[in-house]
């Protein structure tokens, strides 16, 4: 299954350069990856958990290919993306 075919399957959303997406535990965005290199500025859990702060990744560029989420195992609520691109995919 490619990640296009997961995006769509479970309606999960692509945000790129300038956008915020907010999730809830109803979305349930439970990871991403990586679509083009990226610089995020915000990056919470549900429990508001700054995951910036937790990997150390403030100003750090994220290489394109990379799955990330939250060690809470809780959904992602704030992601948003200073440059580059990524998709949000649901469980």
């Amino acid at each position: 299954m490619t990640l296009e075919e997961l995006v769509a399957l479970k309606g999960g959303k692509y945000a790129d350069s300038g956008a915020t997406v907010t999730g809830t535990q109803a979305t349930n965005y439970r990871f991403l990856v990586v679509n083009e290199d990226v610089v995020f500025t915000a990056l919470t859990d549900l429990d508001d958990n700054n995951l910036i702060t937790e990997w150390g990744i403030s100003g750090k560029t994220i290489k394109s290919g990379m799955i990330l989420a939250a060690a809470s195992k809780k959904a992602l609520k704030t992601v948003t993306v200073a440059s580059g691109s990524v998709l949000l995919i649901k469980l």
